[in-house]
């Protein structure tokens, strides 16, 4: 039987998602439109570049989830550098046709 079968991983979340979503709608809503491409693939990339530049934080628990909380407060600076340079690593190089 496999681990997923047996298991309930439903409440298995990366706190540093949260605050790169959170930075990363922040950052996008304060760049004009016709300046960078914010469409599903690129703001997808934005996010998936800061996510593998920083340190997960997993928790399984509500008690975990305030501990990963106060923890990503720690990390404030670290997630607004990652978004910024993903949305800059992005924009200059876009896999999508919008902006090329």
């Amino acid at each position: 039987m496999a681990l997923k079968e047996r298991y309930d991983f439903a409440n298995l979340h990366n706190m540093m998602e949260e605050g790169v979503l959170t930075e990363l709608e922040r950052q996008l809503e304060a760049i004009a439109d016709e300046d960078l491409c914010k469409c599903n693939d690129c703001v997808l990339d934005m996010a998936c570049f800061s996510l593998n530049s920083l340190t997960p934080k997993y928790r399984s628990s509500l008690m975990g989830g305030i501990y990963a909380r106060a923890e990503l407060d720690e990390h404030e600076e670290q997630v607004r550098q990652a978004v910024s340079s993903a949305i800059e690593r992005v924009s200059q190089n876009p896999l999508c046709e919008n902006f090329r």
